[in-house]
């Protein structure tokens, strides 16, 4: 034990005594400490996500219960959001109907007609002049704001408006009589369970990499100077617990600065914005069980890249037999891996989506492939420049280094390698992960923007408020109605017919049509095909259909009244128009219906227009503010999604973050690795300066030693990312989709980076290669 307790001590002495080992140490401990913030940030998200949780199901009106209680009035609310410049804009309508109706979380009372409460940065946007144009939609008196404790993100823009007693009757109010803070833990759809399964190895698993890589800085200095010790009488078994003990001090010195790291980017939680998230400080705390698996991971895994560089290095005390040329690298146990790896994602298939073992499979997978970038490059790297020869003097440098030492050129670029594989999957999966939750919207040659009317009496001051805005060339009421061919009561799903009813001035506007008289029916080119003419459909008002299905449609044996019948007339045919914007197999005019009763529907306001600003749009959103729940405003491209899509757009928010932060990881790691590799060759490339080799050359050569291995790394990458993804998707029954622009853009970005990397080392290259180098080794 003493003989260890002093190899140890030696090596805690050796780490942070002289100028180059003290230098060796601070790239190393700085590297190391950039890893163990960005782990301690991933410890922290399931805190956050918690926390978020709680702060939802307390406000969130889905939880609460709609069950009389005996002594408690009802409070009637409804959830009419808005958008602001592309920001959504929560607006809940509450209504007390008595004394005691229970109050929503964060408020001291109910607001009365013409009050609203708003959160704090609905309220700064409110007082600033960017929220001028916001104002007509919210000009109820603001009388107080919302805590924090009823705000899930610190940028959410809530608010909650008095109504008066006729928001009782309306459409979509909904009673109810307490709240549940109770948070509900719903399961994942499998297309976002992926997701978020790989994300996190893709985010997490380059930092990794990232921490090993940096107990490594400066290896071949550390090597000569344990040989040294040999030269005194230290053993073989010294040297290694020697070294060890010197990854171990960098370690922990790279715990304590990660630690003091993070501590000081939580100051700034509440400012930092990544993909529209934010979040509050005083909810980034890391989960304990994950803070101690990194203070022990992390020495554990520095001291593990000690031991394993030095495998293949014989440290004897006349010198490093490393310094010889390097055995070839074999590529047997490196093609194992990634094959284990594809071979557990093939797997996955057969397993049960959503499982315990669905979800290792993917992990492990995932994991082994990723770790297959950065151990296939040096052998890559090696098998590629052993074919190359010749070129200008900068080039010949270049390749002549990576012939005798491509491992630590291959290393420098590893982390950026691994981060764009994973970038590359992780985009690939989201891009497919999205298309199975079906399309956006259908987009149109024109701005779509409609208007929802609740209440009939509504719908010409509506048309009025729209017509006269500068922007708008005009405003066509359609009514979306749903026939059945008569006495077909078995399958109603499959003899419905959707009609558009219009007037002429709205078929010559929305369905480009050049010629219309009251009374014409018209069928859509390139749609399914109408009923033939002489079919019989009735109108149907169902007594209680069901929630969510199609308007007045309810599943077969629903109660239903007929409301009038109609014979399908002969339609004429509508020329193709990308900009039709109208969705019924036939439209109709009134004239054509010859006063046939309707079921009660709701009627959509279309808005004509040419090109529009934003500030145009939020014009017209502000026309019709007036009637306040009455009516809702579509703008395609910002409408609600469901909560699936909004689920799935707060996933992917946050992955996308996280890729970008851990690039911006990979680019630091770069630097710090390419620094260390100029400090390491301080001493040759003085020598070449002395030899009559321009700076110039030199500079040139190290671009070159680093832009062929990224090169390869992209191509390695590229497939990597690629083909993990559509491991992945397999099981998830859709077909790949792969945004092949934007892997050119990340690619090319990955590349970018390497450069500017290599050319911020340029100053430090100067420095190296003084002669007084020479004289002071």
């Amino acid at each position: 034990m003493r003989r260890w307790a002093g190899d140890l001590a030696l090596g805690l002495r050796l780490a942070v005594s002289g100028r180059s080992s003290l230098t060796r140490f601070l790239l190393s401990a700085v590297g190391i400490a950039i890893g163990v913030a960005v782990l301690l940030v991933g410890a922290s998200v399931g805190n956050i996500a918690h926390q978020h949780q709680v702060r939802d199901a307390t406000t969130s009106f889905a939880a609460n219960s709609d069950v009389p209680v005996d002594g408690v009035d009802p409070l009637y609310w409804s959830l009419d959001p808005t958008v602001f410049h592309g920001d959504r804009v929560e607006r809940f309508y509450v209504h007390a109907a008595g004394e005691n109706a229970p109050v929503p979380p964060g408020l001291d009372r109910v607001p009365a007609p013409g009050e609203q409460v708003v959160s704090p940065a609905l309220a700064d946007l409110l007082s600033s002049p960017e929220g001028e144009l916001l104002t007509p939609r919210l000009s109820a008196e603001v009388i107080g704001t919302l805590p924090d404790s009823a705000v899930p993100e610190p940028g959410d823009l809530i608010t909650y408006v008095g109504a008066d007693a006729s928001f009782v009757g309306s459409d979509g109010a909904v009673p109810t009589y307490g709240f549940d803070p109770t948070v509900r833990d719903e399961p994942l759809p499998p297309e976002m369970l992926v997701v978020l399964t790989v994300g996190v190895v893709v985010l997490l698993l380059p930092v990794f990499i990232f921490v090993s890589t940096s107990a490594r800085v400066a290896g071949a200095e550390r090597d000569r100077r344990l040989s040294a010790l040999r030269l005194v009488g230290a053993g073989a078994r010294q040297v290694r617990r020697i070294s060890a003990a010197e990854a171990v001090v960098s370690a922990l010195a790279g715990l304590v600065l990660g630690a003091g790291l993070f501590l000081f980017v939580r100051l700034f939680a509440e400012d930092i914005e990544l993909s529209g998230r934010r979040v509050y400080r005083e909810d980034v705390v890391p989960d304990p069980v994950l803070a101690v698996l990194i203070v022990l991971a992390v020495p554990g895994l520095a001291v593990a890249t000690a031991q394993f560089a030095m495998r293949r290095t014989i440290i004897e005390p006349l010198g490093v037999v490393r310094y010889a040329r390097p055995v070839r690298r074999r590529g047997w146990w490196r093609l194992a891996l990634v094959t284990a790896g594809v071979a557990a994602l093939l797997y996955s298939g057969s397993a049960g989506r959503g499982s315990d073992l669905w979800i290792a499979l993917l992990v492990v997978g995932t994991a082994l492939l990723l770790v297959g970038v950065p151990v296939l490059l040096p052998w890559l790297v090696e098998r590629v420049v052993r074919r190359l020869s010749g070129g200008p003097s900068s080039w010949q440098l270049a390749i002549r280094r990576l012939q005798l030492d491509s491992g630590t050129a291959a290393r420098v670029v590893g982390g950026v390698a691994v981060v764009l594989a994973g970038a590359i999957a992780l985009q690939t999966i989201l891009m497919t992960a999205e298309t199975s939750l079906g399309d956006r919207g259908i987009s149109s040659g024109k701005p779509s923007i409609e208007v929802l009317v609740s209440d009939e009496s509504l719908i010409e001051p509506v048309v009025e408020d729209l017509s006269a805005l500068p922007s708008v060339r005009g405003a066509y009421a359609v009514s979306d109605e749903t026939a059945f061919v008569a006495g077909r009561e078995d399958r109603p799903d499959l003899t419905q017919t959707y009609l558009s009813v219009m007037d002429c001035d709205a078929v010559r506007a929305l369905a480009g049509a050049t010629e219309c008289t009251d009374g014409d029916v018209f069928a859509r080119a390139g749609y399914e095909a109408p009923p033939a003419p002489g079919t019989s459909l009735e109108f149907r008002d169902y007594v209680d259909p069901v929630e969510g299905a199609d308007v007045a449609v309810g599943p077969v044996g629903d109660e239903y009244e007929v409301t009038g019948t109609w014979t399908v007339p002969k339609a004429r045919n509508l020329p193709e128009s990308p900009n039709l914007r109208v969705g019924g197999t036939l439209i109709v005019t009134p004239g054509a219906l010859g006063g046939v009763v309707l079921p009660d529907v709701r009627t959509m306001v279309h808005v004509d227009s040419g090109e529009l600003t934003g500030d145009d749009v939020e014009r017209i959103r502000n026309a019709v503010a007036a009637h306040e729940w009455r009516i809702y405003t579509y703008v395609l491209g910002d409408v609600s999604a469901g909560s699936a899509r909004q689920a799935f757009t707060t996933v992917s928010s946050g992955l996308y973050g996280g890729a970008v932060f851990t690039l911006l990881v990979a680019g630091v790691s770069l630097l710090v690795l390419a620094l260390e590799h100029i400090r390491e060759r301080r001493r040759p490339l003085a020598v070449l300066v002395a030899s009559g080799v321009p700076k110039a050359v030199l500079g040139r050569s190290l671009l070159w030693q680093v832009v062929l291995p990224i090169l390869l790394g992209v191509v390695v990458a590229v497939v990597t990312g690629v083909g993990l993804a559509w491991l992945v998707v397999r099981s998830m029954n859709v077909s790949l989709a792969v945004d092949w622009l934007g892997v050119g853009v990340l690619s090319a970005g990955s590349v970018l980076l390497a450069v500017a990397v290599s050319a911020l080392t340029l100053p430090f290259l100067r420095s190296a290669t003084r002669l007084t180098s020479l004289r002071t080794e």
